[in-house]
């Protein structure tokens, strides 16, 4: 019986993490009132003690998207518009909740508003601000009263790269905006103060920052120290970063449940070690040492630990990570306190239960997910090769502790006569250190190479020299610094010295490790899949101790899905066209047999963002390119080639084709131009010369396969338009079947001329969310949809990506899709789109006039992440 209730028990709790899983895979939330109702049902019947299994399924199932509605509907609930969210500026009051973050001149920092417009909001919700040089320092606690343009949370939607509104809709901020500045006495006569600072005092947490900051001014691993002591990496520079990925170290600066627990383990040890050696039997009565006896004394070191593990997460602003660690903590002790034995995949699911009733969304996290990892392989590991961590007496985990006076007196004799047992428990502790971090390193690498796709085969000759001396070191010493700041400054110094000597020696390690490039290899998306399908092989076969012949199944379908991989034959001629996600800009990835071309490379700003390193290179590292063939610029606008010095800095380009000689092109791009890549022919249309007229000057280029055509027209106007259509024999060429609309779906492009002598089939709008100048237009998009054109914009439906396929009309196996993701049809509709005056062109055509072509679109939130979460 006793059996069953504790399979039981964890079929309940695993039941419930994986509905809650479940939960991710929908497309959309539904409204609030019905799922309260099905969460009340569920819980009826769980109480009711009726299909607990089911019922246990759909309240999990229910309790996430309950916390994604009550996210989405913040705005709702406080009588806030959406819609008209961009469209003013606001009044807004209330209180900075983090250590803002300083570049330059510019401040960032989460602020969670408490009064909008004058009057107190229902539910206090959380924005992101950008400050340009705010009038006085910005610090944690202020009130302020703010004048804001906000829009509502949204990041850039592109396969590889890094989703801002997903982190956003983890840390539960509603929206993202900028301060306005007061009016200047210049625009008014009687200057009208807007920004107004209402609470001057700064918090706790603030203060040591600011001091701990300023003893380290000069110091060479300040932003460490300060990232290890406060959780604030705003400090950290691109070199650090580089070097921490290098090594897959990146852990170690993040302050989660390796550093709480460090920091609960260490007090604990500490302060059991002073109560042994402090002589109670003289320093108290018998009265007081039988009081102390009766009040569970034994207790205050357990509860220092905790309490020690609560301060650490309050100086690291009890981020999520840190609750989560927490927790886990006051588990572990409320059972080892009151006696109850449970297992640890007990204890770890009952605490993944209470992080999900707490926080339903931490789901979306990938410390979390990365948390949950690192324990299930370091349990799997002392699990399978039988480690305890007590090799005294390992039929007691869970036995009462020793009272301090009646241990105290054996402390001496047990360090001098015992010593070989203290060595058996070294040798013990390092054999175990040695191979957990290895299991770490190797289940974990497969995860450390998806977060940028790079394999650091220099982990574990990282982490096993840094982890340990972190952990007796610069952690310990970095929290002793912060603890001594409001008692003495000089001894703060001192340990503040000593976790910079610590630090600087493991960092030279680690910058070692890094400076050799062969230990850091490049990876692909696909590459990343084999390398986890391949160490889930070998766990299976390592932990679940198969037979001989599972083993060789397993391996044999390992081989056969790696073949599949690796010979699946693309269609003929399949080649593919995609507009990134750049914001109000254009960047688009023409790819065809694992070469990729790159017309225009979106924008770059003064505070160091750039389009190449948000969008094109993790999309190129994503499908494991090293180099680009050629690199188109249209024009030298920002929006166009704003990141083109920072994208050769960061990968081989071959070739540069450009008007700009600032830019330092190879080639020029001049109309008449043509040439072939990859077996697709590039035209250049227009300009036929440069003229000083950026927009107009845009390089207008067709490629084409010989059945489909699209048109690339850079940001050129009506005007220019209307000298290509004035050319003779030019609208056949300009007939294609996409469109990138000119100039990003402004009012000065796009003509009904001109859309009717192209006739695409699709458009693309590369727009900005909720750009200022409201682009595409209405009456651009009206335009478009007159004449039946199918249109899309990046800033609604993230990246866009047509495949371009071929197969021979009279071929009896040709397949069709219906959806409206894909659209097919054959070249005789499209025969015209491939007229050419040149006789070698048209003889191209000919060949292939029996040649179906098909097109494939697909969108980045519909069809490649259509889950609520991304949308």
């Amino acid at each position: 019986m006793a059996n069953w209730k504790l399979i039981t028990m964890e079929w309940w709790l695993l039941t419930f993490f994986f509905s809650a899983i479940l939960s991710l895979f929908i497309p959309i939330v539904p409204e609030f009132s019905l799922l309260s109702v099905i969460l009340l049902l569920a819980l009826f019947f769980i109480l009711r003690q009726k299909y607990h299994l089911i019922a246990i399924a759909i309240f999990a199932f229910t309790w996430v998207l309950i916390a994604a509605s009550q996210y989405h509907n913040t705005l709702n609930q406080n009588n806030i518009l959406l819609k008209k969210l961009h469209k003013q500026v606001y009044l807004i009051q209330g209180e900075v909740i983090n250590i803002a973050n300083i570049d330059s001149d510019n401040s960032r920092f989460n602020f969670l508003i408490t009064h909008w417009q004058g009057e107190k909001v229902n539910n206090s919700f959380k924005v992101r601000l950008s400050w340009k040089k705010p009038k006085q320092p910005i610090l944690q606690g202020q009130i302020w009263q703010l004048a804001v343009k906000l829009k509502p949370a949204h990041g850039l939607a592109n396969i590889g790269g890094f989703n801002y509104q997903l982190w956003l809709l983890q840390q539960q901020i509603i929206a993202t905006g900028y301060v306005k500045g007061d009016p200047s006495a210049k625009t008014l006569s009687v200057p009208k103060k807007r920004n107004i600072l209402r609470q001057k005092k700064a918090t706790w947490r603030q203060a040591l920052y600011l001091k701990l900051s300023l003893m380290l001014a000069d110091k060479s691993m300040r932003a460490l120290i300060l990232a290890l002591g406060f959780g604030e990496r705003g400090e950290l520079t691109p070199e650090h970063w580089q070097v921490l990925s290098a090594t897959a170290t990146q852990h170690l600066i993040a302050i989660s449940g390796l550093h709480i627990g460090i920091v609960a383990f260490g007090s604990l040890i500490f302060i059991r070690t002073i109560f042994r050696l402090l002589p109670l039997k003289w320093l108290l009565s018998k009265k007081w040492q039988f009081r102390c006896m009766e009040s569970n004394f034994r207790y205050l070191p357990v509860l220092c630990s905790c309490f020690m593990a609560w301060y650490y997460a309050y100086l690291a602003g009890f981020s999520i990570p840190t609750l989560r660690a927490l927790v886990m903590l006051l588990l572990l002790w409320s059972f080892k306190l009151l006696l109850v034995n449970v297992t640890l995949l007990r204890w770890l699911l009952l605490t993944v239960l209470v992080i999900l009733l707490v926080w339903p969304l931490s789901l979306l996290s990938a410390s979390f997910w990365l948390s949950i990892s690192a324990l299930v392989i370091i349990f799997s590991t002392l699990s399978r090769f039988n480690i305890t961590m007590n090799t005294a007496d390992k039929s007691k985990p869970m036995s009462k502790p020793q009272s301090a006076l009646t241990g105290g007196l054996k402390a001496e004799k047990l360090l001098t006569s015992h010593w070989l047992q203290v060595k058996a428990r070294a040798l013990h502790w390092l054999k175990t250190l040695l191979l957990v971090q290895l299991s770490l390193t190797l289940a974990m690498l497969p995860i450390a190479a998806w977060l940028n796709y790079q394999l650091p085969l220099a982990a574990f000759f990282a982490n096993i020299l840094a982890v340990p001396l972190m952990s007796v070191t610069v952690i310990p010493l970095t929290l002793l610094a912060v603890i001594s700041l409001p008692i003495n400054t000089c001894l703060a110094g001192v340990f503040a010295d000593l976790a910079q000597l610590s630090m600087s020696l493991i960092w030279q390690w680690l910058s070692y490790l890094a400076s050799n490039t062969w230990l850091v290899v490049a990876v692909s998306a696909q590459q990343i899949q084999v390398l986890l399908l391949f160490f889930v092989v070998i766990a299976l076969a390592l932990f679940f101790r198969l037979s001989k012949r599972k083993v060789i199944a397993t391996l044999c379908l390992f081989i056969i899905s790696l073949a599949t991989m690796h010979f699946k034959r693309p269609a003929l001629n399949e080649w593919q066209l995609s507009v990134l996600d750049v914001g109000h800009g254009l960047a688009i990835l023409i790819e065809k047999n694992q070469h990729v071309f790159l017309y225009d490379t979106g924008a770059s700003y003064p505070s160091g963002f750039n389009m190449a390193d948000a969008a094109v290179l993790p999309y190129l590292k994503h499908y494991g390119y090293k180099a680009i063939d050629t690199v188109m610029i249209s024009h030298n606008d920002n929006d166009h080639a704003g990141s083109l010095q920072q994208l050769q800095a960061s990968i081989a380009v071959n070739n540069v084709i450009a008007n700009e000689q600032k830019l330092k092109p190879d080639t020029h791009c001049i109309s008449g131009q043509y040439f072939t890549w990859q077996g697709l022919v590039f035209e250049v249309l227009s300009p036929a010369e440069v003229k000083g007229d950026k927009n107009d000057d845009s390089c207008v280029i067709t490629i084409s396969d010989g059945t489909h055509r699209v048109l690339l027209p850079g940001d050129i106007s009506i005007k220019q338009e209307k000298l290509l259509l004035n050319i003779s024999g030019m609208r056949n060429k300009l007939r294609s079947d996409v469109l990138i609309a000119p100039h990003h779906g402004s009012k000065s492009s796009s003509s009904r001329r001109f859309l009717a002598a192209v006739s695409p089939r699709f458009a693309v709008f590369s727009t900005g969310y909720l750009n200022r100048w409201q682009m595409p237009s209405t009456e651009i998009l009206k335009r478009y949809h007159d004449v039946d054109i199918t249109t899309f914009n990046t800033a609604e439906l993230g990246m866009i990506s047509f495949k371009f396929s071929q197969s021979r009309a009279d071929s009896p196996d040709i397949s069709q899709s219906d959806s409206n993701a894909q659209a097919s049809y054959s070249a005789d509709n499209a025969s015209s789109h491939a007229a050419n005056d040149s006789e070698d062109k048209a003889a191209y055509y000919h060949r292939n006039q029996h040649i179906k072509g098909h097109i494939e679109i697909k969108s980045y939130r519909k069809d490649i992440r259509p889950y609520w979460f991304v949308n």
